[in-house]
């Protein structure tokens, strides 16, 4: 099973209510089908064309030390034995549409990029 995991923040600190919303255009472009919407919680079910691969996201608002976090999640059954292309095409595309639809919203970690998982951050 692929995961690859994107955590998002804003330069300055939000609510937490105010995360999901900034997502929502991307799901749009995603022509994603949300399941379920919480204030700090999404779920979302969108495909990959050409192939058709049904792919889960699922987004949760993190608190932090310096604001809260979104963190997005993208699973599918594609086996990441062989490097999960498909899976991994579908999250570039998430990419590319948070930097294009989202602009209140960077990248602070990627998992195809950073490694599997986000570094904890240590608290002094």
């Amino acid at each position: 099973m692929a995961r690859m995991i994107l955590v998002l923040k804003t330069p300055e600190p939000v609510q937490t209510r105010d995360l999901i919303p900034q997502l929502l255009p991307v799901l749009e472009g995603l022509e994603a089908s949300i399941d379920q919407q919480a204030p700090a919680h999404l779920s979302a079910l969108f495909r990959s064309p050409p192939e058709g691969l049904a792919l889960q996201l699922f987004a949760d608002v993190q608190p932090q030390a310096g604001g809260p976090e979104l963190d997005v999640v993208v699973m599918s059954r594609e086996p990441m034995g062989k490097g999960a292309p498909v899976t991994q095409r579908a999250f570039e595309r998430l990419i590319a549409l948070v930097n294009e639809r989202a602009p209140g919203l960077q990248i602070c970690f990627r998992s195809d990029r950073d490694g599997p998982l986000p570094r904890q951050q240590s608290v002094a």
